[in-house]
């Protein structure tokens, strides 16, 4: 089975990550994703109301996809292979494929 986050998956995938990581609560935080040379695709995500600033590295992102379908879907981020994608004219997007 192949799955296909777009750019806002991707989103949604980083504030859940950083709210289990950093135990904050997701509704309160807010993704920008961004493609770096030399350090891939990483994101930043803010705390609303405050100066705290989290940095994902693409490993993060990788993981918080899987978290997301985990928690949301009941996959099991075991059986997932995530591949994160980025080209210049069409934004960021995740392939995962479903592994058996």
């Amino acid at each position: 089975m192949k799955i296909i986050f777009n750019e806002q998956d991707l989103i949604d995938s980083a504030c859940i990550f950083a709210a289990d990581r950093y135990n904050q609560m997701i509704h309160q935080l807010q993704a920008e994703i961004q493609h770096e040379n030399g350090n891939g695709i990483t994101a930043v995500v803010a705390l609303q109301n405050s100066r705290e600033v989290y940095h994902l590295t693409e490993q993060d992102l990788i993981d918080g996809s899987a978290i997301y379908l985990e928690k949301y879907h009941n996959f099991n981020p075991n059986q997932l292979s995530v591949e994160l994608i980025f080209e210049p004219d069409q934004g960021f997007s995740v392939i995962i494929e479903k592994n058996d």
